[in-house]
């Protein structure tokens, strides 16, 4: 088995998915995006009734999953979220009271499981970003049933999402690095000089790799 050579997590709309379009072009990598089966829209069934959390969650975890398995058959994928941060959504919803208590034990039961069969990373990237520009950046882009969820739900994510480096540092027992990226600034990636120094951080832990030239050079 390969290994995935970088994951990045973040809240929605944090910038994350910007983050793995330029590390695959300017760097190389294949993208695993994230994708869910979901037949049945339980995100959709969620967001108007919150009964469909725990459904939910189990299907985006195996998915998860098997994604995690399907990026690690070779050394050159990218993640795009991984089964880590849909930890941080059901615990969310336990603290809520969208999950029972029998709820939660399945879901953990399940996950620790899973996770044994998971190798980490060569680097995981965190995407911050604040809590402003992340509510401007989701009505901006004017997806429906994000902005039907409403502040309150955002804002409870994105608390949740604040140790999200501890969580992962204690299910990996610390075996994998770690680079944080501000991405509050909306300029970033429209600013080369920072763009450029970024991906000289990022080219330092994959030496063998150079920097591509992007579409505009």
């Amino acid at each position: 088995m390969g290994q995935i050579q970088i994951i990045v997590e973040g809240m929605t709309a944090s910038g994350k998915s910007t983050i793995v379009s330029l590390l695959s072009e300017r760097l190389g990598f294949d993208v695993m995006p994230e994708e869910f089966r979901d037949p049945l829209d339980l995100l959709g069934r969620f967001h108007h009734d919150r009964k469909w959390a725990f459904p939910m969650q189990l299907n985006f975890l195996v998915t998860r999953f098997a994604q995690y398995l399907c990026a690690s058959e070779k050394d050159n994928y990218i993640l795009d979220r991984s089964i880590f941060g849909d930890k941080v959504y059901a615990m969310l919803y336990y603290k809520d009271r969208y999950f029972r208590d029998s709820q939660l034990g399945c879901y953990l039961t399940l996950y620790d499981s899973l996770l044994r069969y998971v190798k980490a990373p060569k680097l995981f990237v965190i995407v911050r970003c604040n809590f402003d520009e992340i509510m401007r950046r989701i009505h901006d882009r004017g997806r429906q049933d994000e902005i039907d969820a409403g502040e309150e739900y955002w804002r409870s994510l994105y608390d949740a999402y604040m140790p999200f480096l501890d969580l992962v540092k204690s299910e990996l027992h610390g075996e994998v690095t770690f680079y944080e990226l501000e991405l509050s600034d909306a300029s970033f990636i429209s600013t080369p000089s920072k763009v450029d120094a970024f991906l000289e951080d990022i080219r330092a832990y994959f030496p063998e790799r150079r920097i591509l030239p992007g579409h505009e050079d």
